[in-house]
């Protein structure tokens, strides 16, 4: 296969440096690319700012909890029926981690912008009725709209240095399809510097050239591609496989105490999890 066929610690090293804004797609439970966050953690790469689509859960939780993200711009991350995310409660709380507060409606057009080359977007007049723009004031300024003589709140875009993503398939030319609904995980690609995708299975160019354009992204955007059968788990990809809500219920038991949480990512790591702190 082509050289943008890596394994995961190699896409990481490769194509992930410390200090860099990192986003990280998948929805809910849905599609986060796990094989690429863990293969994060366990090279200790630290995050100075981790992007999430409108609502993460492990994919942003997991590296909160390793020490190894500075900020988070995130509407929300959570477990959704299973309960909160404790690590990521807790290192706010504690003030351990700087929340980059933005809502849903201002992370897409962010994104929008970032995807289009804008260097900033308009946002819905409802952002008015909000104090985000109080509280993120890099993210927002007020513009005057030339048209109508009206003011209202814009956003900057977001170019995020590395998007991580999990795809379906990909092909031998590194082109990949979602193979699901996108949430806000096109976006990301299209406005990252540069793109790792973890793919469920490899395709031939003729199965992929039968894909709905809307559905996939061209390998010249693709820094690498990494086949990983499974592994969004313990989140679910579908038409593959659903969640292993077990696993997921073991590490909010681990997360309850430091104690078991060192030692459930010890486990994951084969290492101190405090490596990544030390190191950077």
């Amino acid at each position: 296969m082509p050289g943008r066929f890596l394994e995961a610690e190699e896409a990481v090293a490769e194509f992930v440096p410390s200090g860099a804004t990192i986003a990280v797609g998948g929805m809910h439970m849905t599609a986060a690319p796990m094989a690429l966050v863990t293969a994060m953690v366990r090279s200790g790469v630290r995050t100075g700012t981790l992007v999430t689509s409108p609502s993460a859960s492990l994919q942003a939780e997991l590296p909160v909890a390793a020490g190894l993200v500075d900020e988070i711009m995130s509407p929300y991350v959570g477990f959704e029926d299973l309960g909160l995310a404790p690590r990521f409660r807790k290192a706010v709380e504690s003030g351990e981690l700087r929340v980059v507060e933005i809502d849903e409606g201002s992370l897409t057009h962010a994104l929008y912008a970032g995807a289009g080359g804008i260097p900033f977007l308009a946002c819905p007049p409802g952002v008015d009725l909000t104090d985000i723009p109080r509280v993120s004031p890099e993210l927002f300024r007020r513009v005057r709209n030339p048209f109508t003589g009206d003011e209202g709140w814009a956003i900057a875009g977001l170019r995020p240095d590395v998007t991580l993503l999990a795809a379906a398939e990909a092909d031998e030319d590194g082109n990949v399809a979602l193979g699901r609904f996108p949430f806000t995980d096109r976006l990301m690609a299209l406005a990252a510097r540069r793109l790792v995708v973890q793919v469920e299975r490899t395709v031939d160019s003729g199965a992929m050239a039968a894909r709905a354009p809307g559905d996939t992204i061209p390998g010249f955007l693709v820094s690498a591609v990494v086949v990983a059968p499974g592994g969004c788990l313990p989140t679910s990809y579908p038409g593959f496989y659903d969640r292993d809500e077990g696993a997921i219920r073991t590490y909010l038991k681990a997360a309850r105490a430091p104690e078991t949480l060192e030692a459930w990512l010890a486990d994951l790591t084969g290492a101190d999890p405090a490596r990544g702190a030390e190191d950077s």
